[in-house]
This record gives C-alpha cells, structure tokens and sequence, in this order.
C-alpha cells in the first residue's frame, strides 16, 4: 500500500474531514465513523486522531492513536510499522 502523506492534508481539507482511508487517495469520499470502529475492531485498521492537542483531550476514539496532522510527514514510518489500514479521524 502506498500513500502519500504531503497529499493528506490537502484531502483532510477537501473532503471535510470526517475520516479518510489511506490509500484511496485525497479525493475518496469520507467514511463513516461506524464503519471506521468495524475495521478498528476487527483489528484491520487502526484510528489516527489528526485533531490539535487540545481536542483530542476533550475527547477522542478510545484506542485512536493521536499524531496532529502537522506531524503525519515525520511519523509516517511509525504509522507504516502498525501494518494496519491507517484512517484518519479529525472531526
């Protein structure tokens, strides 16, 4: 699986940000967040909060891992070594 996490943000952006599977690309529609649970709980994805400090505190997916999305370019390789679907949850 390939993606490209420089494109990310421009995704986040264009799809308004609910969550979105790597690998389909910034232009997929976003999925919904049950869907997202089922693919965590069925341990083929893993949640990846992209919110500001401040709001995942006030709340957040129990088990998301937190990584703002500023920092997905330098912690990408860490997000690689889960070797699970990585989707991404901001709002």
């Amino acid at each position: 699986m390939t993606w490209r996490p420089g494109v990310l943000l421009l995704g986040l952006a264009s799809v308004g940000c609910v969550v979105w599977p790597a690998g389909s690309g910034p232009g997929a529609g976003p999925m919904s967040v049950a869907e997202a649970l089922a693919l965590r709980d069925g341990g083929q994805a893993v949640i990846v909060d992209v919110r500001p400090r401040e709001a995942y505190e006030a709340g957040h997916i129990p088990g998301a891992l937190h990584v703002e999305a500023l920092e997905i370019d330098t912690r990408a390789a860490e997000i690689r070594r889960l070797g699970r679907l990585p989707i991404l949850y901001c709002g």
